[in-house]
């Protein structure tokens, strides 16, 4: 099958809809075919992209369950993203299409290497200590819980808070981490829990803030509070579902006020292929949901502009992984 990547992948994207459609401009595939910037930040030797995601379905099905049916994005592209950001390692992390099946992303971790990929999984509440083992023996060092997802969102801060210390107590001799989707309200809410787990906490997406809000918007002190704490690791990631201005200035704020409090818990990550259906459509398995269609250059030259030393730099993207993702 030709996916919509293949079939686009030579058009030039500008913006979301100008000298094509929106329609076919969303549909333009994964984001490694929308460089519409050139590279001026080079990051630092060992920079390492800590969040991405491989999608294989013609080795690997996706889940039956699955919300959304993405398009493929292959091992393949996945080098040609790292190559073009001069990036290199990497963390994969289990996406929600594939449910607990980690085929996809094991198959990835061992074509890659373990000196330079590392992987989050996603596991069934109950799994052994015997299978946890296996995962860190394929280069797995933690476990991706999606809070929002997890009962329709529905659960209470203190069933929240019991299922991350029970999730803590199974990987807290394995020298892992949680990594945590959810919004600032939750984190806000579960904050004491999180600071007593006796495992680091990586919060994904800058813990889902927004951006148009200001920095004084509620729950961001709170994720200040963790930062200092020294349990927690915030992903500098995913810029373009935290705010809708494609120069991602509006992020610069958060950025910096993360920075003046914490910069050695502070990892980058391109949140790569970028998945989110089209404005006003509503995720369905059904069909392919096509890539959100961003420049991650032009997120990486901002954020050379943001972090201005070399020991900032070297910090956030390549030291900061290293602790968390090559340390054991």
């Amino acid at each position: 099958m030709i996916s919509r990547r293949s079939l686009f992948k030579t058009l030039p994207l500008v913006g979301m809809a100008v000298g094509i459609n929106a329609k076919l401009s969303w549909a333009a595939v994964v984001s490694s075919d929308n460089f519409a910037t050139k590279l001026k930040f080079i990051p630092p030797k060992g920079s390492c992209d800590c969040h991405v995601h491989v999608f294989d379905p013609d080795h690997f099905p996706f889940a039956e369950e699955r919300v959304y049916t993405p398009d493929s994005a292959t091992l393949s592209d996945l080098e040609r993203h790292l190559k073009e950001l001069r990036m290199d390692r990497v963390v994969l992390v289990q996406p929600s299409p594939y449910g607990t099946d980690n085929r996809c992303m094991l198959n990835a971790l061992k074509k890659l290497g373990h000196k330079k990929a590392r992987g989050v999984a996603v596991v069934e509440d109950d799994i052994s200590s015997d299978d946890l083992h296996i995962l860190h023996d394929h280069g797995v060092r933690g476990l991706r819980l999606n809070m929002e997802a997890r009962a329709g969102g529905k659960l209470s801060a203190e069933e929240s808070g019991n299922y991350l210390k029970k999730m803590a107590g199974k990987i807290d001799s394995m020298g892992w981490h949680l990594q945590i989707y959810t919004n600032l309200h939750e984190i806000s809410d579960l904050s004491k829990t999180i600071s007593e787990l006796p495992v680091p906490v990586v919060i994904d997406h800058l813990g889902k803030l927004k951006a148009e809000e200001g920095i004084q918007q509620s729950g961001f002190s709170e994720l200040l509070t963790l930062l200092d704490s020294g349990k927690v690791y915030i992903k500098l990631s995913a810029l373009y579902r935290v705010m809708k201005d494609s120069t991602w200035q509006n992020v610069r704020p958060f950025v910096e006020a993360l920075v003046a409090h914490e910069p050695e818990r502070l990892i980058w990550a391109s949140d790569w292929p970028h998945t989110m259906p089209a404005p006003g459509k509503k995720r369905t398995r059904d069909g392919i949901e096509y890539f959100y269609p961003v420049d991650d250059i032009s997120i990486l030259n901002a954020f050379g502009e943001w972090l201005p030393t070399a020991k900032l730099r070297n910090e956030i993207f390549v030291n900061n992984p290293a602790r968390l993702y090559w340390a054991k």
